[in-house]
């Protein structure tokens, strides 16, 4: 019985990334594209899991220095870990129409471990149908 449901887990999680793997390269064509704009914030949060129960507790989204000092100075927050919210946005030619077009991703860490800054060329997947939808790669 046990060996039957983690079969199903698997099977499943095998079919989404085999599915989002074709819908990539069916649907999408990679492209460069320049950065206009990086949004880069962060929030602490922290995971306390029970037996059965799982609570997450999260801060305000904040400027990424002043989450690093709550976390290392302010007592109500050790023991928490910063997390960021990046906002990536990028303008790129669009394979339908072959128009300029703004587009915006969002991301928890930066590619490569390296900041990206407005100017930088960087590598999307744009959709092939739809002139305004992007994805990340």
């Amino acid at each position: 019985m046990r060996f039957a449901a983690i079969a199903i887990v698997v099977v499943g999680v095998a079919g989404v990334l085999i599915y989002d793997r074709h819908d990539k390269s069916a649907n999408y064509q990679r492209v460069d594209a320049r950065i206009s704009g990086v949004s880069e914030q962060c929030y602490l949060e922290k995971v306390e899991r029970g037996v059965i129960t799982k609570t997450t507790s999260t801060s305000d989204l904040t400027r990424c220095e002043i989450a690093e000092l709550l976390r290392k100075e302010h007592p109500k927050w050790q023991g928490y870990d910063v997390k960021h919210k990046i906002e990536v946005k990028v303008v790129y030619v669009s394979p339908v129409d072959g128009a300029t077009h703004q587009s915006s991703l969002q991301m928890s860490y930066f590619p490569n471990g390296k900041p990206l800054r407005a100017g930088d060329v960087f590598p999307v997947l744009a959709s092939k149908t739809k002139a305004d939808k992007t994805r990340s790669i």
